[in-house]
Formats: structure tokens, C-alpha cells, sequence
């Protein structure tokens, strides 16, 4: 919520000055990576929470346990996530000048987590 709230005042005052496109394109290379890496952290967080909470016929230790080993193994996906967010910001942010660019790797990336978290899925669940 927080995070919106601050790129919905920033793309205003920058749309104002008809620079809403150019930030977009800077903060698309890497924002999509990290945003979905941040959608995913704050997930695992409330799957721990809401085990807590309705824990079902475990104790509220047992399932928190239980949500914590869950949540733990989306936190290392969410790391590599942000570990390719800092590289696509510090390298290909500077590098790249080309809005179309910066808007290509950043869909690009995002179609890349979407499908991967989706086959993930899939696999798992023995779905074809």
C-alpha cells in the first residue's frame, strides 16, 4: 500500500510535467521484478498470519511452523528476485536509455516470474 501510494504521487508530478512516460520506462526495467518480489514477501507474511490465526485443529505453534517452512522457501525466491531487481536497476537502468527498451525487459521480466511461478504451480500440483 505503501509502495503505491508513493509511485502514484511520484507518476503525478512527473505526468504533470509530461515525463510520466520516461519514468515509467526508467522504473518498469526493474520495478516489476521488485514489486512481484515484494507482492510475494508480503504474502508469505500473511500465509504465517493468518496460520496464527485460524490454525484449524493445530496448535498455533505447530501451524505457524508449518507456514513458516512455506513462507521461508518463497523468502529465497523472493531474494534471487530482488538480487536480479538490483542488477536490472544498478546496470540496465544506467545502460539502457531507450524507454521501448526499458518497457520490453520490464514486461519481459514479468512475463518471466509470471510463468515461472505459474508452471511452478502446475508441476507441483501434477497438472498438465
Amino acid at each position: 500500500l505503501f509502495n503505491g501510494c508513493m509511485l502514484g504521487a511520484l507518476f503525478w508530478v512527473y505526468w504533470a510535467k509530461g515525463l510520466g512516460m520516461e519514468l515509467g520506462g526508467w522504473l518498469a526495467i526493474h520495478g516489476t521484478t521488485e514489486l512481484f518480489a515484494i507482492a510475494l514477501a508480503g504474502a508469505a507474511g500473511m500465509r504465517i498470519g493468518t496460520r496464527i490465526a485460524f490454525p484449524g485443529a493445530l496448535t498455533r505453534m505447530t501451524a505457524a511452523a508449518h507456514a513458516g517452512r512455506i513462507a521461508a522457501t518463497a523468502m529465497v525466491g523472493v531474494s534471487v528476485m530482488l538480487l536480479f531487481a538490483g542488477l536490472l536497476e544498478g546496470i540496465g537502468r544506467q545502460t539502457i536509455t531507450s524507454d521501448v527498451t526499458r518497457y520490453a525487459i520490464g514486461g519481459g521480466m514479468l512475463a518471466l516470474w509470471i510463468g515461472y511461478f505459474y508452471l511452478f504451480q502446475v508441476v507441483r500440483n501434477g497438472h498438465r
